[in-house]
């Protein structure tokens, strides 16, 4: 996924995985943006500002794999990032994997450019990099990239193959009774006032989760979670569903009312202490793949940020003495 400015315009570029191939550009787009209803992205559509494969597309024209889709939008101000550059985990040839911090976008939205990583590391970097995968603005961890459009393609295969095995640690409200626990629920958009809200339904797409407990603290645990399919905040609602929020997930503990007043930029020090955490302690910790170009075993890790062992240590769990 590259960043193209123009003067008066940003277009912001979304790369169609292989499971989405057949699907409407309207269809696909509402699943993409979150903020948007598909009858506003039809809107878009129809303003003429969103292109398939280079050029103007109507709302039925159907997405193969790999397509890229560019939406524009007009260009806002927006404040410097807070971050010059981001740490790399590793890079070669045809890869470059870094440390997303837990307060950054993975690539552009209609409202934040700059401050997304993807456009951090186009400058960091000096070069167009394709983002093969996403993970939410407060969550941490591993980020891959592609350096080249035939990596970009064979990694976007292997994702939507489910042969990249992803592990993430969270700190979780409540000590967790199980040792280790499959979840294997559906999840579609829970359709109330907060449009990017998932939820448990009979209807949705299939969801599976592995989880393990690795310690147990102070009203909190340490779990990892191992997704076996990449839905929208699958491991959040998946935790949440068995009474055990992400702590400092303003969308998914309790009703959400945190998150929208968040959004309202309400959110006290009250709110956040209730919450137990500023962000969401969720990080991507480790990737393993198969490498695009040589197809040797690669392992990628994320060492868990600074704020995520001060929140597990507060409640008594120590994290570098427990993952492995």
């Amino acid at each position: 996924m590259s960043l193209i400015s123009h003067i008066d315009w940003v277009e912001v570029p979304f790369e169609v995985p292989g499971d989405h191939a057949g699907a409407r550009v309207d269809a696909y787009l509402a699943r993409r943006l979150h903020r948007y209803s598909r009858a506003e992205v039809q809107r878009l559509i129809g303003s003429g500002r969103v292109s398939l494969r280079g050029r103007a597309v109507k709302a039925a024209a159907r997405v193969g794999p790999g397509d890229r889709i560019v939406v524009r939008y007009p260009r806002r101000e927006e404040p410097p990032s807070r971050h010059a550059s981001l740490d790399v985990l590793y890079e070669d040839g045809s890869l470059l994997a870094v440390a997303k911090p837990g307060d950054l976008l993975s690539h552009p939205t209609d409202k934040i450019v700059r401050g997304a990583a993807t456009s951090i590391l186009r400058e960091q970097f000096g070069a167009r990099l394709h983002l093969v995968h996403r993970l939410d603005r407060e969550t941490s961890g591993v980020l891959l990239l592609a350096k080249d459009p035939a990596a970009a393609r064979a990694l976007t295969d292997a994702f939507t193959r489910r042969q990249v095995a992803k592990e993430y640690l969270a700190l979780v409200r409540g000590r967790v009774a199980f040792s280790s626990r499959a979840v294997d629920l559906p999840l579609g958009r829970e359709g109330g006032e907060i449009k990017v809200r998932q939820s448990v339904t009979k209807d949705g797409q299939p969801a599976a989760t592995q989880f393990r407990r690795l310690a147990v603290g102070a009203g909190a645990s340490l779990v990892a979670a191992a997704p076996r399919t990449g839905r929208l905040h699958q491991i959040r609602v998946h935790l949440a569903s068995l009474g055990h929020p992400v702590l400092g997930d303003k969308l998914y503990t309790e009703d959400g009312a945190a998150y929208m007043k968040a959004v309202r930029r309400t959110l006290s020090t009250e709110d956040i202490a209730a919450l137990g955490a500023e962000r969401q302690m969720l990080h991507a910790w480790r990737l393993r793949l198969a490498h695009p170009s040589t197809g040797r075993p690669l392992e990628i890790t994320a060492p868990p940020p600074e704020d995520f062992v001060a929140c597990a240590r507060a409640l008594g769990i120590d994290v570098m003495g427990t993952v492995r």
